[in-house]
């Protein structure tokens, strides 16, 4: 099995390139990403069965990538941009119509399968929201913020382009919130601190995952070969927001919903590593999703968080 990632110095990237250097199944992995790896980087335990191509996936160039790798079978995009220093527009560049480049490219050169890592904050943290929200419920998150509007027109773009009998096939792994030294994540930003910050008088359920149970998920996907289709993944637990937060050996600190609303953002603005992530109806309501598909057919079982 040939393997392409995009996003690959990214850090989940690098997480999964190094888990499927491990596994007998891919016998070659080929890299796609902006940029070249830091000097300080450690390099990769087999350098035969990997190769990175230096490309963006908003250029021509890129297709370059396949007709120098003929005969990939699947393909990983995590190719996006969060960054609160780009522009608007080149952010939905990289992750709505880099997608459907990717996408258009793929179908071209005969890949068998498209992974896409989508968030659950799609889904939107709604009063009216169910316990546990399945994959075919609609995508309502707040399109008022710019980088949860992407995700959820990339994550649109990858249903739109899932035809029967077409390759390739497609799977979105809707991963819920993430935390892990390797990777930039909003709810490393949230726990960075002693204290959580939270709106007072409310307490949602919540889903938390650590970053290697996303990497398992991912494998899953590539080396699972009758998979398709769209899957929730989430961690062991599902509770109040309270216990994440004890759980995690920090304290919540309740706030009003006025105050929390300037602290947080100018918060997560000055940390620099990613844009405001989502307004704080996902410290109000639920956004928790059902699991009961990604175990059944991917055969998945966090085992971190």
């Amino acid at each position: 099995m040939k393997v392409l990632v995009t996003g690959a110095t990214g850090g989940f990237g690098k997480l999964l390139i190094r888990q499927l250097e491990e596994n007998p199944k891919v016998k070659k992995i080929i890299g796609l990403s902006k940029e070249d790896f830091d000097d300080e980087e450690v390099e990769f335990d087999d350098d035969q069965k990997f190769d990175l191509f230096v490309g963006d996936t908003r250029k021509k160039r890129v297709e370059e990538v396949f007709q120098r790798n003929p005969g990939i079978d699947v393909m990983v995009h995590m190719a996006y941009d969060n960054s609160p220093d780009h522009a608007a527009r080149e952010v939905e560049e990289t992750n709505v119509f880099g997608t459907l480049r990717m996408i258009r490219l793929a179908r071209k050169y005969g890949v068998k399968k498209f992974v896409y890592k989508s968030p659950t904050i799609v889904y939107g943290a709604n009063p009216d929201n169910p316990a546990l929200l399945t994959e075919d419920m609609p995508l309502r998150g707040d399109r008022e913020s710019a980088t949860i509007r992407n995700k959820i027109e990339t994550d649109m773009t990858c249903q739109m382009n899932m035809h029967p009998g077409i390759l390739p096939r497609i799977l979105i792994l809707r991963c819920c919130a993430i935390v892990g030294n390797d990777v930039r994540a909003p709810m490393n930003t949230l726990f960075k601190g002693d204290f959580v910050p939270m709106v007072m008088g409310f307490d949602p359920m919540f889903q938390v995952m650590h970053q290697d149970d996303v990497t398992q998920a991912l494998e899953l996907a590539v080396t699972n070969e009758d998979a398709e289709g769209i899957f929730n993944i989430a961690g062991k637990r599902t509770e109040p927001l309270t216990e994440v937060i004890h759980r995690f050996g920090k304290k919540s600190l309740p706030l009003p919903e006025i105050g929390l609303k300037t602290f947080y953002k100018f918060y997560f603005y000055s940390k620099r590593q990613h844009s405001f992530p989502f307004n704080l109806d996902f410290l109000k309501f639920t956004f928790a999703v059902d699991t009961t598909r990604a175990r059944e057919v991917l055969g998945y079982e966090p085992k971190v968080l």
